[in-house]
C-alpha cells in the first residue's frame, strides 16, 4: 500500500565510482523515507557521498542497485526521458553557488522551470512575482543577479526551486558561502515554504546550526544513512 505522505524513499541504494584499477563505494546499502513537511540533514565530511546521495535521490545520477520513489512514483526501470519529467514534476533543487542565469533578472530566474514546463509567459510571471513576495524580494524583480547580494540571490535561487512546486526539496550546501545570520534567515524561508507546501526536504549542510533545526539529522557511515549525535 502506497503511503501518500511519504515524498522520498531510498531503498537499498549502493552507488560505486570506478577509480583507476580500483572501485570506491560511496553508498552501500542506504535507505531513508522523508515524510511530507519532513525536513532532513544530511551532516557528513566532505568525499563521503552527500552529494553523491542527493544527486541519486533527484534523479541526476543513477543508483548501481536499489529503489527510488519521489512522490509515489517508482523510478526505476524508467528512461533518461522519463526521469527527466519526474525530476521536473517533483524535484527542486538548490545548490550551493545559486547558478542563477546572469542575463535574467530574478523575476525571470524564479520564473524560468515554468516556462520550461511550457506554462505561458503571463501565468509564470505572476507565479515568479508571488514566489519573489514570498522571498521578500518584490522590490527586486527587476534586478539581475549581478544586483543582488549573496542572500539574495540565493533566496532567488530557493523562489526558482519552488517554481513548480515540487514535492520533494533537496539542497547542496544551500548556505555555505553565506555569513550567519543571512545563513539563518535563508534556511528559515526554506524551511517555512518546505513546511507551508507539505513537501519534503533533504539538506546536506556542514553547518550544525542548521542542521540542528531539522526533524531529524543524519551521517553516512560505511555507504549507509544513520542518525547524527551532536
Amino acid at each position: 500500500m502506497v503511503d501518500k505522505n511519504v515524498k522520498l524513499k531510498l531503498e537499498d541504494i549502493h552507488r560505486t565510482y570506478e577509480q583507476g584499477e580500483g572501485e570506491l563505494k560511496i553508498l552501500q546499502g542506504a535507505d531513508l523515507e522523508i515524510m511530507s513537511g519532513e525536513i532532513v540533514a544530511l551532516v557528513a565530511p566532505s568525499g563521503a557521498g552527500k552529494s553523491t546521495l542527493l544527486h541519486v535521490s533527484g534523479l541526476l545520477e543513477r543508483a548501481d542497485e536499489g529503489r527510488v520513489t519521489i512522490c509515489d512514483v517508482p523510478t526505476d526501470g524508467l528512461s533518461d526521458r522519463e526521469r527527466t519529467l519526474v525530476r521536473r514534476q517533483h524535484v527542486g533543487y538548490i545548490y550551493q553557488f545559486h547558478h542563477l542565469l546572469p542575463e535574467f533578472n530574478a523575476t525571470e530566474n524564479a520564473m524560468m522551470p515554468l516556462l520550461i514546463a511550457g506554462i505561458s509567459d503571463s501565468e509564470a510571471r505572476a507565479r515568479g512575482d508571488e514566489l519573489l513576495e514570498m522571498m521578500g524580494l518584490t522590490q527586486r524583480g527587476t534586478h539581475r543577479p549581478a544586483q543582488l547580494s549573496g542572500g539574495e540571490q540565493q533566496r532567488v535561487a530557493i523562489a526558482r526551486a519552488l517554481a513548480n512546486s515540487p514535492g520533494l526539496i533537496l539542497a547542496d550546501e544551500p548556505t555555505g558561502n553565506l555569513d550567519p545570520e543571512t545563513s539563518t534567515i535563508v534556511f528559515d524561508l526554506l524551511a517555512n515554504s518546505i513546511r507551508n507546501h507539505d513537501a519534503a526536504g533533504l539538506i546536506a549542510t556542514h553547518n550544525y546550526d542548521i542542521a540542528k533545526r531539522a526533524d531529524r539529522v543524519l551521517t553516512l557511515k560505511d555507504g549507509k544513512l544513520v542518525p547524527f549525535t551532536f
